[in-house]
């Protein structure tokens, strides 16, 4: 734990350090706030809960737009929600969530590497104030960031006032982030010149217009912890069917022993993979993703299996994040953190031959994913960065359990005829992976003749024959659907009663 003094070495800067009591009441009515923070990493832990509190004593009527990097801990966003009435372009609060399912509150699903940009363009308007959570302030008055970048140079940068948050609880991350702002027409937009996982092309810190800057607050909050399940048995074995894949492929074009990079999304699968990684043949393994998570700390200390990793954010358990203090300067020498908007850049996945790894809610049977909405309404938090890799990736994975159980005891597929709500096209799928197999989408086939690999080898016996049944009743076309609305509703209550039956 350091000191404000010790960590703002600029003196105008210090002389703005006030209260948080005191900064909040800046926000006015209809404001948009642009804030820091990544899957839980570093927002504004304090701020948003004291202006939630200060709101709800004084000016309960006042409603905020809230744009961040992508989602915000429960314990971050749950109390400012009901004072939200615009939220973009990720989030994961549960409070939120009711809000918008309920038409309470505008949610806006954006792809991240198209996010930021959009901010600097101007498409979401003014920013009116920034909050950002800095772990230094440098003698200019330039900005060292804390545990994840986001969307906080953009922020920065367009907004008319700025609140910097100085956490002084955790870690100096002086050396960790590499910061490089999108370019605005007409300016040109050159080629980001980034040919390997650990290239820097950008600056250390923050540079911005710090007579923006109207306080200075101080946050003895460290980023609220991850909440991981322990690893079932489904996880290892879709993670094992993963790492077979990834073999099968290696011998196919011819990887040798050394992957392309590696994304790999949030959750126990996610985590499960990094895991059976580890074990694997593989060395050198390098990660291109978003978020630095809890199976990738146990490669830093290891030469021979980790080369080198990039993120938007780290995002950790409360084990993780002890484990990530041990090891904090080797992981300042092999990670860098970048702002979102490079770390799904399109240009950047497809150029560094990435590997895409990701969890949908569902896939059906012609390969089409659906990440975001439950039984094609219901928002869970987003489809987050998803979509940037799976359409550009040199092989693009979605894996998923074969079934899930439901709170009122019933049992689903996860591999259905069709998806409610199309998030990943079959377009940007290459394969399909559960615990009972995996499905490629890598030759050129028809829909019909790939619904029948995805079936065989994905779906779970008990739903196989339904599904089956399915495709035999859809009739012809391409991607066949029923037309016959009787035959439809009959398939659906045979699949409603199997859910029922599923042995258990």
């Amino acid at each position: 734990m350091s000191s404000m003094k010790e960590r703002i070495e600029n003196a105008d800067l210090l002389r703005k350090v006030v209260p948080v009591e005191e900064a909040v009441k800046i926000v006015k009515h209809r404001d948009t706030l642009a804030v820091s923070g990544f899957t839980k990493a570093g927002s504004p832990n304090v701020f948003l809960p004291a202006l939630a509190a200060h709101l709800e004593r004084t000016a309960p009527e006042t409603r905020i737009s809230l744009l961040s990097g992508a989602s915000l801990s429960d314990e971050v966003e749950n109390p400012i929600a009901p004072f939200v009435s615009r939220r973009g372009p990720y989030m994961s609060s549960s409070a939120s969530r009711k809000l918008i399912h309920a038409g309470k509150m505008d949610f806006c699903d954006v792809h991240l590497s198209m996010f930021a940009r959009n901010l600097m363009y101007g498409y979401y308007g003014d920013v009116d104030l920034a909050v950002v959570e800095v772990s230094r302030i440098r003698p200019d008055g330039s900005v060292v960031l804390t545990s994840s970048v986001g969307i906080s140079p953009e922020a920065l940068h367009k907004a008319k006032k700025v609140i910097l948050e100085v956490n002084t609880e955790g870690p100096d991350f002086t050396g960790f982030h590499d910061i490089y702002l999108p370019a605005v027409h007409p300016n040109i937009c050159w080629p980001v010149p980034i040919t390997n996982v650990r290239d820097r092309v950008g600056t250390p810190y923050i540079e911005f217009d710090t007579r923006k800057v109207v306080a200075v607050i101080e946050s003895k909050v460290r980023d609220y912890p991850v909440a991981f399940k322990p690893t079932s048995a489904t996880d290892e074995k879709i993670a094992e069917n993963v790492i077979d894949f990834l073999e099968n492929m290696r011998d196919w074009m011819g990887w040798r022993r050394r992957l392309p990079p590696i994304q790999s999304g949030v959750g126990n699968v996610a985590n499960a993979i990094v895991g059976q990684l580890y074990e694997s043949k593989f060395e050198k393994i390098r990660f291109w993703t978003e978020v630095f998570q809890d199976g990738m700390l146990r490669f830093i200390e290891d030469d021979e299996k980790f080369d080198s990793a990039s993120a938007t954010a780290i995002s950790l358990s409360k084990e993780g994040m002890a484990e990530f203090d041990r090891l904090f300067n080797r992981c300042r020498d092999r990670l860098v953190l970048r702002p979102m908007w490079i770390s799904n850049h399109p240009e950047m996945i497809i150029r560094l031959f990435v590997i895409a790894m990701n969890t949908p809610i569902e896939v059906d049977i012609y390969g089409h994913a659906n990440s975001t909405h439950v039984d094609g309404s219901r928002i869970i938090n987003g489809l987050g960065g998803s979509g940037d890799f799976l359409r550009n990736a040199y092989v693009s994975i979605v894996h998923t359990p074969s079934v899930r159980q439901l709170k009122d005891g019933r049992t689903v597929s996860c591999v259905m005829p069709y998806v409610r709500h199309i998030d990943h096209t079959e377009h940007d799928v290459k394969c399909i992976v559960t615990e009972q197999g995996y499905a490629l989408n890598t030759e050129i086939r028809s829909p019909r003749h790939r619904a029948e690999d995805i079936i065989n080898k994905c779906a779970h016996p008990h739903f196989r024959p339904l599904l089956h049944q399915y495709l035999k009743m859809a009739g012809g076309g391409d991607e066949p659907r029923p037309t016959d609305i009787h035959k439809l509703e009959g398939w659906w209550g045979e699949y409603d009663a199997a859910t029922r039956a599923f042995p258990a």
